[in-house]
């Protein structure tokens, strides 16, 4: 899709952010939780953590097509532990139901499921955890994703929302420095650098989705005050 006015364009990217986003129930009980992890971070090293960071995964198995994406946890912790340091309290996200599968990363990470959080998640429909799932998921302090999964690429793309208006480092380029995939060393920096949409590649997000969309609302005010603001087009 392309627009030939260039407002246009970041108009229609603010629509998608602001407006085609999860329900006020799911964005509430995601903050519950994420309150609920940075309290367990925070209680767990009071003096190093006082803000409660957390590290977060989402680790796709199930029937997911792309063989070579199944790493076991051993080989997953091998790609991360330059990023994510042990001990961190580390959320994870993921369709994996077999707690067994994660010892390797709990032999070194304090790990913790939407599933350990029931008292946050009181009186929400279970349909609704797979969406909460990427919201937790999308405040960790440092993030690894799962290459060609769409589910990992919204958790991408809702930081960089985050990381424009925190920001974080990189934010004025829409790199996100800690942002990762933990499925091999070729993409793993996928999100280290500016990346211009190219190819047919749907499962993965692109800067130009979240970098500078803000721009230009000021040019899309009526000439007038006693006039509507309509949409541009």
């Amino acid at each position: 899709l392309y627009f030939e006015d260039w407002r246009h364009d970041l108009w229609g990217k603010r629509f998608v952010r602001d407006h085609l986003r999860y329900s006020d129930e799911i964005q509430c009980a995601a903050a519950r939780v994420v309150a609920a992890v940075r309290a367990r971070a925070r209680r767990r090293h009071p003096k190093d953590n006082p803000e409660g960071e957390f590290d977060s995964f989402h680790i796709r198995r199930g029937d997911f097509q792309y063989k070579a994406t199944r790493l076991e946890a051993d080989e997953i912790y091998t790609n991360v532990k330059d990023e994510i340091m042990d001990n961190t309290t580390v959320f994870v996200a993921t369709d994996h139901a077999g707690r067994p599968f994660f010892k390797p990363l709990a032999n070194h990470y304090d790990l913790v499921f939407l599933n350990d959080f029931k008292k946050e998640l009181e009186g929400v429909n279970t349909n609704l955890y797979g969406m909460i799932d990427q919201l937790v998921a999308s405040r960790g302090r440092v993030f690894f994703g799962c290459m060609h999964s769409t589910f990992s690429g919204f958790i991408f793309r809702v930081r960089g929302y985050h990381s424009q208006k925190e920001k974080t480092e990189g934010w004025e380029r829409g790199v996100l420095y800690k942002s990762f995939y933990y499925t091999g060393e070729k993409e793993k920096d996928s999100y280290q650098h500016y990346l211009p949409v190219h190819g047919a590649v749907y499962s993965r997000e692109f800067p130009t989705s979240w970098m500078n969309i803000d721009k230009g609302i000021d040019e899309l005010l009526p000439e007038s005050k006693e006039k509507p603001l309509m949409a541009p087009w």
